[in-house]
């Protein structure tokens, strides 16, 4: 019954207002949060999360870092490096954990090393991700991705290119890529790549993509941390989950880089209490992102309560009692998010 009414609002909410009469008793001096009414969404359209936190010590621990952020990723990351054996521990916590593991791979990995894993991957017989970082070598990858593709079928192979690219010339065999997105600083000021992210989801419209991030939090020139400026880029790239349906997923790579033999930027999470807590919460909010749509019909959050007029309430599971206002009503089944001033209904839980 609750999915029916919230589908009945999906329906009519364009045409929802209120009376002159409930204007005049709508609470003076309260905020109005926008209703936001869950959507159709289709399997294929539903956005992961990930991350690699090899380097955030002490939250290095699939357990312990998503404890500290307050939210569950989808999937986690392991660069293999030249030589490197088969990153078996670390796989089989990611199963144990319910993760999806993604293994990332570059021009640098050969043959017979791309030849083992692809195997080791075929023995174990469960969905992985192996991102192949090739930059414009299409033969390598159409190579090394069909060794995969006729050892492991149930390996997702993703092609991978950096986002400050004018173009790549996507391989033929290419079934989904990534979009690599190291942010750098200049000037103590991030260069975002948020356009270059947006202009390549557009070109590539028609391709899942997935997105890797990594937003400097500190550069080594005059000792910079730029944490507001960082928690705010964070939240603009998370925020094309929205916009764009193609992105299947958006992994945070939490690292620090070298220059000279020194660190020159750091993005890693732990650098900051703030940052943390920022990607935290855009994790959590990539459901409501994608999976509720805005509608015309407002509600109040008052206290613990939230109460909506006499006609959102025709729409919603809202409770017939009495309130301080004659026209509002209290609703019963929603979540509310204060800090963006939304109310989303049917989610069965009350925060």
């Amino acid at each position: 019954m609750k999915k029916l009414l919230v589908s009945i609002l999906c329906i009519l909410m364009f045409g929802c207002t209120s009376s002159k009469e409930e204007a005049a008793h709508t609470p003076l001096g309260i905020t109005p949060y926008t209703i936001c009414a869950e959507a159709v969404c289709d399997e294929n359209e539903k956005c992961m999360s990930g991350a690699y936190i090899q380097e955030d010590m002490p939250y290095n621990e699939i357990d312990s870092f998503e404890k500290e952020i307050q939210a569950e990723n989808d999937i986690y990351i392991y660069y293999i490096k030249k030589g490197e054996d088969f990153p078996m521990s670390f796989v089989v916590n990611c199963y144990a954990k319910g993760k999806t593991p993604m293994l990332v791979l570059n021009e640098e990995n050969e043959y017979e090393q791309v030849h083992s894993i692809a195997e080791i991957c075929a023995s174990l017989d469960l969905p992985v991700y192996i991102e192949l970082d090739y930059n414009d070598d299409t033969d390598r990858y159409n190579s090394h991705s069909s060794i995969f593709k006729g050892y492991a079928p149930k390996a997702d192979i993703i092609y991978g290119f950096d986002a400050d690219r004018e173009g790549c010339a996507i391989p033929e065999a290419a079934e989904r890529i990534a979009i690599n997105a190291f942010e750098s600083m200049s000037n103590g000021t991030i260069d975002s790549e948020y356009e270059n992210i947006q202009r390549l989801c557009s070109m590539y419209k028609d391709m899942p993509i997935m997105l890797n991030i990594a937003v400097p939090v500190f550069t080594d020139d005059k000792c910079n941390y730029a944490i507001e400026e960082a928690c705010n880029e964070i939240e603009n790239i998370y925020s094309l989950v929205a916009e764009k349906s193609n992105i299947i997923a958006i992994n945070y790579i939490s690292i620090s880089r070298q220059k000279d033999g020194r660190r020159a930027y750091s993005s890693r999470l732990s650098e900051s209490r703030q940052i943390m807590d920022t990607y935290g919460k855009v994790v959590s909010a990539i459901p409501e992102a994608r999976y509720y749509n805005d509608t015309h019909c407002m509600g109040y959050a008052i206290g613990d309560a939230v109460l909506v007029t006499d006609n959102t309430a025709l729409l919603t599971d809202a409770e017939d009692n009495n309130t301080q206002y004659s026209n509002l009503k209290r609703l019963t089944d929603y979540t509310v998010d204060r800090e963006r001033k939304r109310i989303y209904l049917g989610k069965g839980e009350k925060r």
